[in-house]
């Protein structure tokens, strides 16, 4: 005989559920069928073993032998046999093969005496698994009989076979990880629910899967396989591909017939109702069902004897249906009797949610949530008073809202840190003794509503706790679960508001994030088009720099020797032009590569005095045209001071060169201690004649100038614009044509 499942050592029970594999490996495990039976499966599939060889293979077991001639016997074809040899003639070879295979899986899970405490039901289960194999057997010669079958039409000992262990992954399951298993027992038998669906829940995988790996490490025949792992699905959703679907179809609908009228215990509660589509995709009709109905505890009866389950008769058979049909409807009268109770209560909280929802817009806010929420707790409650607190936009405080029978709502503001966390709640039942909020939030509750709270119920949203409910009378033992729904409704509504306060708060970040990438846009094309004039001064200044140095001298010497006042001229300009050229690209070099900056603390009201004084003395300004606006503490700043003043020079010579030829030129530096995220601000304004959009879009550019051709080289604000880039510093201007110009420079300011 095989190895009994009961003899194996005891293999680790899944740590949590989705350990596929943890459970695959073990079914591998699993001892093997016994020599016999695996001898038996390679002689019935080879078409020349005769039923001699199948007699010896039988005889070497005396009590597969006993058994075997026994169930010939009961078969009533013929005379009495008197051996093996007889029996597999007048039974045929397939018809041994099924008989042996379920004698032996049996045996190898036969009911353990330590299981005695199992919630698994063994000896139902096999009375469920036999029940399902007789009833796939009178199908198949129910069907072939009345011609419904075709060549696929299964034998009716092989669609025994296959309805006999199409739940065997149950018992494995029961045999592998018997406390796991227990778990999903309970869980199913309270629920009343499938069994495969809490199987996937606590194991990670069905006991159909878990069969099915198990007839693969066996052998098994594939018609036994495939009813194993299809033995749930329709007809209309089984695979279109597998090698037997007519067997198939057979136990899905013997399956769901045993377990309509309640045959042994298969752990599988509900009825999906597809009972009579299965008889007509099978292609038989009701009348065939009533007949295997009828002739199935008679059935079920000799082979319960055959494999080992007992004497059980057709009086038992029907007095433990009976019994089990009394059972589910006691337990269906009591969840009536629940569900009545529930539903009264759901009524009054509907009721409440119907008052909450009429008195919220769309975007309701926190403080008209919680009035709201106080009305619909006292409709759901009354006579009670009732408080909702919950914390608002940014957590920054808490609100709480108050009613007692009799007064309106009052809604009163607190800092979040006063009232605490209440994230600690999440598991919270539906009602809890207020003191577990803790002194503080229970003070602050009393004074709102007028006497301490009782009870409370956290108002959850989307994983966290969105607010609290508190009531200071009691709650009715009935209003447990229902007040579930109306708290979880506020939580949603809590949840709402905080989503509209942030919505709008994201929306003008977002608005503000819009504005500052369209300028860091800009200011990243102005970067690229600066490195591109960076490699360009490089290149530039070292290939025309020796070429002009040699027109230079050339030009010098020329004009030097030459002895014609005309060609002596002519070559004194060459050589100007050549230092001319030469100048240009030092400058462009300058702004391409400046010197690195070497900061220093400095005060910025002496820097811009200075500058102003020496404006003045170079004659283009008088004093009531210049003026400078300083705080009377001028902030210092951290840069190269030389660079400073290099950059505010080509601003103010821009700003002189503008004024040209105004009426009342005026010319404005401010300097007022505006400090904003550690710069210091410079605002320099003339009245000039300003620029247009495009010149001032362009003003920074190098080479770039409005004014007419031969006044300077476009080079000022760009430079400008470079010395402040190096230094940490910003310089931005606003123009318009006729207004003048406002250049801001902006500065760090020195550390404290």
């Amino acid at each position: 005989m095989a190895g009994s499942a009961t003899s194996r050592p005891q293999t680790p029970e899944p740590s949590e559920p989705g350990q596929v594999e943890l459970v695959l490996t073990q079914i591998d495990a699993l001892p093997t069928l016994s020599a016999v039976a695996i001898r038996l499966l390679e002689l019935t599939h080879d078409d020349h073993t005769g039923a001699r060889e199948i007699a010896e293979l039988i005889e070497a077991d005396q009590s597969l032998s006993a058994r075997l001639i026994a169930e010939t016997g009961r078969a009533s074809i013929g005379p009495a046999v008197q051996t093996v040899r007889d029996a597999v003639v007048r039974l045929g070879l397939h018809a041994v093969r099924n008989l042996v295979l379920a004698v032996q899986i049996f045996e190898t899970f036969s009911p353990r005496p330590e299981k005695a405490l199992s919630r698994f039901d063994r000896e139902g289960f096999w009375r469920h698994s036999l029940a399902v194999g007789c009833a796939a057997r009178l199908l198949a010669e129910q069907g072939a009989g009345g011609g419904a079958g075709g060549s696929g039409w299964p034998r009716p000992e092989e669609a025994f076979l296959c309805g006999l262990v199409h739940d065997l992954g149950k018992v494995v399951f029961d045999a592998c990880f018997p406390k796991s298993y227990d778990r999903v027992i309970a869980r199913v038998d309270a629920r009343q629910g499938c069994i495969a669906d809490v199987e996937r829940e606590v194991l990670g995988v069905d006991h159909a899967l878990a069969g099915r790996r198990l007839a693969r490490h066996w052998r098994l025949p594939a018609a036994i396989e495939e009813c194993i792992w299809l033995h749930h699905h329709t007809p209309a959703s089984t695979p279109s591909r597998i090698g037997h679907p007519t067997c198939v179809h057979l136990v899905q609908l013997a399956d769901r017939l045993v377990r309509q009228i309640s045959l042994g215990y298969s752990g599988n509660y509900v009825h999906d109702g597809m009972l009579p589509t299965i008889v007509r995709d099978v292609g038989l009709n009701d009348e065939v069902i009533r007949t295997v109905t009828e002739a199935l505890p008679d059935l079920l009866e000799a082979r319960a004897r055959m494999i080992g389950l007992g004497n059980v008769t057709s009086r038992e058979l029907l007095q433990e249906t009976l019994a089990r049909a009394n059972v589910e409807l006691a337990r269906a009268n009591a969840a009536l009797a629940v569900t009545n109770r529930s539903l009264r209560e759901r009524s009054r909280c509907f009721e409440a949610l119907r008052v909450l929802s009429e008195q919220l817009g769309d975007e309701p806010t926190h403080e008209q949530v919680l009035r709201a929420a106080v009305g619909a707790v006292q409709e759901a409650i009354p006579d009670s008073a009732v408080a909702v607190a919950a914390p608002s936009a940014g957590r920054s405080i808490a609100l709480i809202a108050a009613g007692a029978p009799g007064r309106s709502p009052t809604v009163q503001a607190l800092r979040a840190d006063v009232v605490g966390d209440w994230q600690h709640l999440i598991g919270a039942t539906a009602w809890q003794p207020a003191a577990l909020l803790g002194p503080t939030l229970n003070d602050h509750l009393a004074a709102a509503c007028g006497q301490p709270p009782a009870w409370f119920c956290p108002a959850r949203c989307q994983g966290r706790v969105a607010g609290v409910v508190a009531v200071a009378g009691d709650v009715p033992a009935e209003a447990d679960d229902s007040f579930n729904v109306l708290s979880n409704w506020i939580g949603l509504w809590l949840h709402a508001a905080e989503a509209v306060c942030v919505g709008r708060r994201l929306s003008e970040e977002l608005a503000e994030m819009n504005r500052r990438l369209i300028t860091s846009q800009a200011q990243v094309a102005r970067m690229r088009s600066l490195a591109m004039v960076g490699e360009m001064a490089a290149g530039a200044a070292h290939e025309i720099n020796g070429p002009l140095a040699v027109i230079s001298g050339r030009a010098q010497l020329l004009a030097r020797d030459c002895a014609d006042p005309q060609t002596a001229k002519a070559a004194g300009i060459i050589s100007e032009q050549a230092h001319r050229a030469s100048a240009i690209v030092n400058e462009l070099m300058d702004f391409a590569k400046p010197p690195a900056p070497q900061p220093t603390r400095w005060s910025i009201g002496r820097f811009l005095e200075a500058t102003r004084h020496r404006w003045l003395a170079s004659g283009p300004l008088s004093e009531e045209q210049f003026r400078l606006e300083l705080s009377d503490r001028p902030p210092e700043v951290a840069a190269d001071e030389a660079q400073m003043r290099m950059l505010f020079d080509e601003v103010i010579r821009n700003a002189v060169e503008a004024m040209e030829g105004r009426p009342n030129p005026l010319l404005v530096v401010n300097c007022t201690g505006d400090v904003a995220d550690e710069r210091v601000v410079i605002r320099i304004r003339d009245n000039g004649r300003g620029m247009t959009p495009e010149v001032a879009e362009r003003a920074m550019d190098p080479f770039f100038s409005d004014r007419p051709a031969g006044r300077r080289r476009g080079m000022g604000l760009a430079r400008a614009a470079r010395y402040a880039e190096i230094n940490g510093a910003s310089i931005r201007l606003a123009s318009r044509p006729d207004e003048g110009t406002l250049v801001i420079v902006e500065m760090p300011a020195a550390a404290e």
